[in-house]
């Protein structure tokens, strides 16, 4: 689940970036065995809103992809579930493979269709309200916008090797192939 946006991009980043740890491995965020490098890197994460416990995560293997997208969506839910789910909240977090610093995030709520009305278990569950989504766009102009933000962001030339990053394989799998838009046309990222 991520912080409302209203939490500020610190709090939604800092969650992205422990998701990628999860998902790429802790060996990837080794102590640093550098004091100067590891007080430069400390000041590079504090300037991005993270405290003193992400300074032991500075020293890391080459990577074979340039950037890391982190990516977690949040759908519209219920006690018992509702079908079909649909995305509400559409967060991207571009990390640098090298550095793994985080260089640009991409957040959108979307306007579900299906259900436009959040449940009270869905609000509670994601921390996302009514006003966060109403008047959004929908998902298929969200990922019109994701492809104008990756095309910005250097993400769609051929020399870049970007891999999306998930916990799992609902994100990509299951909540992106299943939401109303995917019998329409297909997006190339």
């Amino acid at each position: 689940m991520l912080a409302p946006l209203q939490t500020g991009a610190a709090r939604f980043s800092s969650y992205l970036l422990s998701r990628a740890r999860k998902v790429l491995g802790s060996h990837l965020f080794s102590p640093c065995g550098v004091p100067e490098f590891c007080s430069i890197s400390t000041r590079k994460l504090a300037a991005h809103g993270f405290g003193a416990s992400m300074a032991a995560m500075v020293s890391f293997p080459p990577q074979r992809y340039h950037y890391f997208l982190v990516l977690d969506f949040e759908a519209t839910c219920d006690k018992p579930q509702i079908h079909p789910q649909e995305i509400i909240e559409f967060p991207i977090l571009k990390l640098n493979g090298r550095t793994m610093e985080i260089e640009s995030t991409f957040h959108m709520y979307v306007q579900p269709v299906v259900h436009p009305q959040l449940t009270p278990f869905c609000t509670e569950l994601t921390g996302i309200i009514q006003a966060m989504v109403d008047g959004q766009p929908s998902l298929e102009q969200v990922l019109e916008r994701v492809h104008e933000w990756m095309a910005k962001e250097g993400l769609l030339d051929p020399n870049v090797k970007s891999i999306f990053v998930t916990c799992g394989d609902w994100d990509l799998k299951v909540m992106l192939t299943a939401s109303p838009w995917a019998a329409g046309p297909r997006m190339d990222f």
